[in-house]
């Protein structure tokens, strides 16, 4: 096996597992479900993953990377505050709307393996990655541009947990939206914007 035809056949199995313990979750999945949707036998796939932790943790830390980095880099952009949580929640809301199994599935792994956010924020460098934006919110408080009593980790929790909830919270909210006679799509298309500007005049000074 050349080395061409090895990354393709690890690509295909990260990406066959990656599917299947998102929708399985750890204890659900296979490692035969996985070889099968993958293409491959399941020989092959213990030669390049001796155990389903191992394949687990190396899929589990490449998704999550995935889609945390899309829409951190919105804080990385140039602009105001407004701008950069009006881009961040535009990201978040589309990456959450085509993954929305992925909330449950991640909350779910990190309650049963804590050690495995640990690894992901490390890899992140969550730390380095915010330093512009904890001083850009001093600078713009200084300004006058934004609330003096708004808190980063405050405000970082609020963004994420309006953004995440309606997906977390699926089969309540869409009961509830079904029952006043609300389409669950439409309103999670309506987050899109609802969200930001919910945000960003909870902070305006």
């Amino acid at each position: 096996m050349d080395n061409i035809e090895e990354l393709n056949a690890e690509q295909r199995i990260i990406e066959a597992a990656a599917d299947v313990f998102e929708e399985s979750g750890f204890d659900g999945a296979r490692m035969q479900q996985i070889a099968d949707k993958a293409g491959i036998n399941k020989a092959l796939l213990h030669y390049y993953f001796r155990s389903k932790d191992l394949l687990f943790e190396k899929v589990f830390l490449i998704v999550a990377e995935r889609i945390f980095s899309g829409f951190i880099k919105a804080f990385e952009e140039d602009g105001t505050i407004f701008q950069k949580i009006e881009l961040f929640l535009t990201k978040h809301q589309e990456l959450l709307y085509k993954n929305r199994r992925f909330p449950i599935f991640f909350f779910n792994e990190i309650s049963r393996n804590p050690t495995l956010m640990k690894k992901l924020v490390a890899k992140l460098e969550f730390n380095n990655r915010f330093k512009n934006l904890i001083l850009q919110l001093e600078n713009e408080k200084e300004a006058g541009i934004i609330r003096q009593d708004v808190d980063v980790k405050h405000l970082m929790i609020n963004i994420v947990s309006l953004s995440v909830f309606p997906y977390i919270g699926r089969p309540v909210i869409k009961e509830i939206m079904s029952d006043f006679g609300y389409n669950y799509e439409k309103f999670l298309e309506e987050r899109k914007t609802v969200v930001a500007n919910f945000v960003i005049n909870s902070i305006k000074a």
